[in-house]
C-alpha cells in the first residue's frame, strides 16, 4: 500500500445564487478566492505566513496554478476544500487543493500549484528552511 499526502480541510461553504454566472453554474471568478484562501490555510500549517529567516522577511509567492474543472456546481451546493502538500523542493512546495461537493465529497475543481518561499524585500525566492521545511516534510510524509 503506497503513501499519499494527508489532506487538510481548508475551506467549507455554500454556493449562493450570486456566485453563479448567466448559465447558472458556480463562476470561476468566485471559485478562485476560495482556492486562494485554502492555499493560505495550508501554508499556515507550516508556520507564520510572514516570518524572519536569516535576517530577512520571508513569505510566500504562488508561481504556478493548473486548474481542472471536473463537475459543475450550482446554487445551493455545499462545498469543502481539502489541501495537501505533494512535494517539497529546495525553495518551494507543490500542493493540491480539491474543491468538492458535499455530502459525497465529489471532486468538482482541482488546483495543482507551486508556491515558493519568498524574500519580501529582495523579491526573490529563498530556500525553504527551519521549522517551515520540517513541517512541510512531516505533512508530506503522513499517510491517509
Amino acid at each position: 500500500m503506497s503513501q499519499r499526502p494527508a489532506s487538510h480541510e481548508t475551506f467549507r461553504g455554500v454556493v449562493f445564487p450570486w456566485h453563479c454566472d448567466v448559465m447558472g453554474h458556480f463562476s470561476v471568478q468566485h471559485q478562485m478566492p476560495l482556492l486562494d484562501g485554502a492555499i493560505y490555510h495550508l501554508l499556515g500549517l507550516l508556520g507564520p505566513l510572514v516570518a524572519e529567516q536569516d535576517g530577512h522577511r520571508v513569505g510566500w509567492a504562488d508561481v504556478r496554478h493548473e486548474i481542472t474543472y471536473q463537475k459543475e456546481m450550482k446554487a445551493g451546493d455545499l462545498l469543502v476544500c481539502e489541501s495537501s502538500i505533494v512535494a517539497v523542493g529546495n525553495s518551494s512546495i507543490r500542493h493540491r487543493t480539491v474543491l468538492a461537493r458535499l455530502p459525497e465529497r465529489e471532486p468538482c475543481t482541482i488546483l495543482d500549484g507551486v508556491t515558493v518561499r519568498f524574500d519580501l524585500d529582495e523579491r526573490k525566492s529563498v530556500p525553504l528552511a527551519g521549522s517551515a521545511r520540517e513541517r512541510a516534510t512531516a505533512l508530506l510524509a503522513t499517510a491517509t
